[in-house]
C-alpha cells in the first residue's frame, strides 16, 4: 500500500519538530516567544509552555520521591532481614547442646520468621535418639521426599508429604510449606517449615534467605551427627 502523500505542512511541522531537537536552547535565545505559545490541557484549558515544563518537572520530582522512598523502603526491609538472620546465627551458635540447639531454631523461626510449625527429617543417628522435633529416616534410601520435588521448594504441602507424622494436630492447618536440604547425602536430610497462611511459602518467593538458614543450621548441627546428648 502507498503512503499518502506529506503535505507542505506536514514537512514544515517536521522541520520544525527536527530544529528544536537540534537546537534545545532555542527559546532561551527568544523568551519573548515563551510567553506566547499556548499549549492545550485537558482540565484548565490553555497553558503557557513555562507552565506547562513546571508540570511537567513537579511530576518528575513527584515520581523522584516515589521512587526514592521505595529505596529507602526496601534498604529497611534488607536490613531488617540482615538483622534477623544475625540474631539467629548468634543464638544457635550460643546453644550448648543439641536439644537447645533444635529449640532455638524453633523459637527463632516462629519469633522472627513467622514460621508456624518446625519439622527435621534426618538419618539414624549413632548410638542415640534423635530429640523431638527431629522425625529419624531409619533408610535413607527410602528418602520422605520423592525425586520430583526439588529442594528448595516452596509451595503448597506436596501430596506425599505425611504431615500428620511431621507436624501433629497442626497438620490440618498447614496451608504451605518450605522444604530445605541439611547437610550432604550421608550426614543429611531436610528443614522443613509449615505456615499456616497459604501466602507466607509461595512457590514464586526467593529463597536464598531460607537456604542460608539451613546451611547455617546445617553446619551447627553437624558437630553433633555422632555426639551423644
Amino acid at each position: 500500500m502507498n503512503e499518502p502523500e506529506k503535505t507542505s505542512a506536514d514537512i514544515d511541522e517536521q522541520m520544525v519538530a527536527s530544529y528544536l531537537t537540534d537546537h534545545p536552547d532555542f527559546f532561551l535565545r527568544h523568551l519573548q516567544l515563551v510567553s506566547e505559545l499556548k499549549i492545550p490541557h485537558g482540565e484548565r484549558g490553555s497553558i503557557s509552555l513555562v507552565e506547562r515544563q513546571l508540570d511537567v518537572q513537579r511530576e518528575r520530582y513527584r515520581q523522584l520521591q516515589g521512587k526514592m522512598q521505595q529505596l529507602i523502603d526496601n534498604a529497611d526491609t534488607n536490613q531488617a532481614v540482615y538483622d534477623r538472620i544475625g540474631t539467629l546465627a548468634i543464638a544457635l551458635a550460643k546453644s550448648g547442646s543439641l536439644k537447645e540447639l533444635l529449640q532455638t531454631l524453633c523459637d527463632q523461626l516462629a519469633d522472627n520468621f513467622s514460621v508456624d510449625a518446625v519439622a527435621i527429617q534426618l538419618p539414624a543417628r549413632t548410638g542415640d535418639q534423635w530429640p523431638s522435633p527431629v522425625h529419624t529416616l531409619h533408610d535413607p534410601d527410602a528418602d520422605a521426599l520423592p525425586d520430583s520435588i526439588k529442594t528448595p521448594y516452596l509451595g503448597t504441602p506436596p501430596a506425599q508429604m505425611d504431615l500428620i507424622d511431621l507436624f501433629g494436630e497442626q497438620a490440618s492447618d498447614v496451608a504451605s510449606v518450605a522444604i530445605l536440604s541439611v547437610g550432604d547425602r550421608k550426614n543429611g536430610g531436610h528443614l522443613l517449615l509449615a505456615s499456616y497462611d497459604e501466602e507466607r511459602f509461595r512457590g514464586d518467593l526467593g529463597t536464598s534467605l531460607l537456604t542460608q538458614i539451613a546451611e547455617l543450621f546445617g553446619a551447627l548441627l553437624s558437630h553433633h551427627w555422632a555426639d551423644s546428648d
